[in-house]
């Protein structure tokens, strides 16, 4: 066995097994720290700006009382809209969906929500209920226009940007590293 090892080819070999594992080691510990730092932003922040995880909540939340306004005054399509904001505010809740995936799930539920402010505008409203959609257009509205605004993709855009090429991709597919999502 000494024979063995003390091969100057077998000593290679071993060498660069090591260097291979290492590299390997690292990216799974390393590179899957970074990964998950830069993905997590999307549910919580340490900086001033809210996640864009809160902003669809709130989204969600103004699109439900809209829902609750439409059924109230006879709107069809409102179970679609309500289904969908439940959908969405469910994979928030459990962090498990891909950004990319709740992104088109929040763009059905845009066009959803937009579709019955369009039928609400054109209902008789009464006092209360007029100033409750007022409410939540506004809400929805501004829920809308700070997830558009959200640094969240420029900061994924940045990092994919530094470690989308060769060797890192490959190590990352190798040791299951899952690379963060654009929000788009």
């Amino acid at each position: 066995m000494k024979k063995f090892l003390s091969n100057p080819t077998v000593a290679m070999i071993l060498a660069v097994l090591v260097v291979i594992g290492t590299m390997l080691i690292s990216t799974k510990v390393d590179f899957g720290k970074k990964c998950a730092q830069t993905s997590g932003k999307f549910y919580a922040r340490a900086d001033v700006e809210s996640p864009i995880a809160d902003r669809l909540r709130d989204f969600c939340t103004a699109a439900e009382k809209m829902v609750l306004l439409g059924q109230r005054y006879g709107i069809d399509d409102t179970d679609d809209a309500y289904e969908k904001a439940e959908k969405v505010l469910s994979q928030l809740r459990q962090q498990s969906t891909e950004a990319e995936e709740l992104f088109e799930d929040y763009s059905e539920l845009l066009s959803d929500t937009f579709a019955l402010e369009s039928s609400l505008v054109r209902r008789e409203l009464s006092e209360e209920d007029k100033a409750a959609y007022s409410s939540a257009q506004h809400d929805a509205a501004e829920a809308k226009a700070a997830i558009d605004a959200s640094s969240y993709n420029t900061e994924v855009r940045s990092f994919l940007s530094r470690y989308r090429h060769f060797p890192t991709t490959v190590l990352a597919a190798l040791t299951g590293v899952r690379m963060p999502q654009l929000f788009a």
